[in-house]
């Protein structure tokens, strides 16, 4: 597949829209003070599940969805995950004020009917009228005053309070019923991109991860069971504020121990869809009759280097490894080409994406040079690893491989409990990141404040945190994508990642299942079928 074109990208923060979404009709969202606008487009997708087959949508059933990554350590938040199966869990119960369409840009298609910069440091937020929670309290002004307070709370480490920091809590104000004012402690032009994330969702005020409130959100289905590293009951939210939607009576996600179980009960018709299809399985399931859902994706599987644990803490060990990567074989091998060649970059999707640095590309010979130098020859390390998406143990065995030519060990560390208490402690590991733009991407975990900075960046002596605030408060275009751009030089250069490749998402289900889309997708499973409300069974 040809490499995405950051040309035609409108989206991960305002400077990527182009001159259709400055200006967009009643009803839409809004940007003042010169700020360019953003405002949901149309989209070229097509349904992988056809409605003319089927009949149109049709209510009723029971749905049942196969997810890989899953243990113990499950949560359901309205506001934070820990792995794969918790971000199903958290779309199909809570929504987001704004959201990304099919082309991932940003929409005003969620909970808020307006959101307006006043000024650079100065949004007002509109939300719509009528909407409830699960237990029928009507959503207000004063819900959202409280889900952004308790995003940004740094005593609760919540997965979107980097990149909402520059909220001033005690500048939150609530204007009426269904307006709420937002006083920034500086200007901050990724706003609105962060309240389209999907972990930013809205939640009652007083909720808690441990009180009455934990499940309730707006979203299509209503919790109704819960057995962390099991499985998970989500019945119709008859109130839902989308007239006819959602259409099934009960969504069931199920954890997996490894994918090959996971398929077994694909094929077996124990469940109708999975996540991640391992890539050897595609034509045993289409054979069976089954149906393969492919998406466009900026998804990313990395090795992930800790600079400041051994052996990385020398940037040239860390350069060393990047160019032991053969990352067409990688693509191959790993993803059955099912994606494109990475550059240790992040957020292809960006406008502001740094294509034209030069692609890095294997050369064994000169990591070998570096790593004499830097008095490292003879490595030998633990790779950590687990299934919790496709590719990451795949990843790890081909890397291992590949590292061999340069003298390196890579012992390779399956661990099903990979997100428990050592996750983001492991100087060597195999991560999973899905589709963000790149100042979001900064913030969620790239920064010393990050929930998940699995590499522990930046450096102490980089000036990456200081380009990082001047990029959020610059307004111009050409400016920020400047500003980005050197960060971008940072991490090609010293960074800690090892990005092979951008993967598309690759799941399977029944062909029963109807309204799924191949689109830009954010999550699996057309972004879980947007909280599985736009799916149906036949």
């Amino acid at each position: 597949m040809a490499d995405i074109d950051p040309s035609r990208a409108e989206l991960s923060n305002f400077g990527g829209h182009s001159r259709r979404n400055f200006l967009i009709g009643a009803g839409g969202l809004l940007l003042a003070g010169g700020m360019a606008g953003c405002g949901g487009g149309s989209s070229s997708s097509t349904p992988a599940g056809s409605s003319a087959a089927s009949g149109g949508p049709k209510r009723g059933g029971i749905l049942r969805v196969g997810l890989t990554g899953g243990s113990a350590s499950d949560i359901i938040d309205g506001q934070t995950i820990l792995a794969k199966p918790d971000q199903a869990r958290l779309v199909t119960g809570f929504e987001t004020l704004l959201t990304y369409d099919d082309d991932y840009t940003l929409s005003n298609d969620g909970l808020a009917e307006e959101v307006t910069a006043e000024k650079p440091d100065l949004w007002t937020i509109r939300i719509r009228e009528g909407i409830e929670f699960h237990n029928g309290k009507t959503m207000t002004a004063a819900d959202v005053a409280y889900s952004l307070r308790r995003v940004i709370d740094p005593d609760l480490g919540l997965q979107g309070g980097p990149g909402l920091a520059s909220i001033d809590p005690k500048g939150i104000s609530i204007l009426d019923d269904r307006t709420v004012r937002v006083q920034l402690k500086q200007a901050d032009s990724t706003i609105a991109d962060q309240l389209a994330q999907y972990s930013n969702g809205i939640v009652p005020e007083g909720y808690t991860a441990d009180n009455d409130l934990r499940y309730v959100g707006t979203g299509p289905y209503k919790v109704t069971s819960f057995t962390p590293g099991q499985s998970s009951s989500h019945a119709r939210n008859d109130n839902y504020w989308r007239p006819g939607q959602p259409y099934l009576d009960q969504v069931e996600l199920i954890d997996f121990p490894d994918p090959a179980a996971q398929v077994n009960a694909l094929l077996a018709g124990q469940v109708d869809a999975i996540t991640d299809i391992p890539f050897a399985q595609i034509d045993v399931a289409k054979a069976s009759g089954l149906s393969i859902l492919e998406s466009e994706g900026a998804a990313w599987v990395p090795i992930c280097m800790a600079i400041d644990m051994e052996p990385f803490t020398d940037v040239r060990v860390r350069q060393a490894f990047r160019l032991m990567a053969d990352r067409e074989q990688i693509v191959q091998q790993v993803i059955s080409g099912h994606g494109r060649v990475g550059n240790d970059l992040y957020a292809p999707f960006d406008a502001c994406y740094s294509s034209d640095l030069a692609q890095r590309e294997q050369d064994i010979e000169q990591a070998k040079s570096l790593l004499k130098a830097a008095g490292k020859e003879g490595l030998v390390v633990d790779l950590h690893t687990t299934d919790g998406a496709a590719g990451m143990v795949d990843l790890a065995k081909v890397f291992a491989q590949q590292a061999k030519d340069a003298g390196v060990t890579v012992n390779i560390k399956i661990d099903p409990n990979y997100y428990g208490d050592q996750y983001l402690k492991l100087p060597f590991s195999v991560d999973s990141w899905n589709t963000r733009g790149f100042l979001p991407q900064v913030a969620i975990g790239s920064l010393p404040t990050s929930p998940y900075n699995e590499t522990h960046w930046p450096p102490k002596d980089s000036n990456f945190i200081s380009l990082y605030q001047q990029a959020l408060a610059e307004t111009d275009t050409a400016k920020r994508c400047g500003l980005i751009q050197d960060m971008q030089l940072i991490e090609y250069e010293q960074g800690g990642y090892i990005i092979p490749f951008f993967n598309n998402f690759v799941d399977a289900y029944s062909p029963k299942l109807n309204g799924l889309k191949e689109t830009r997708a954010a999550l699996n499973l057309d972004t879980y079928a947007h909280g599985f409300r736009t799916v149906w069974l036949s």
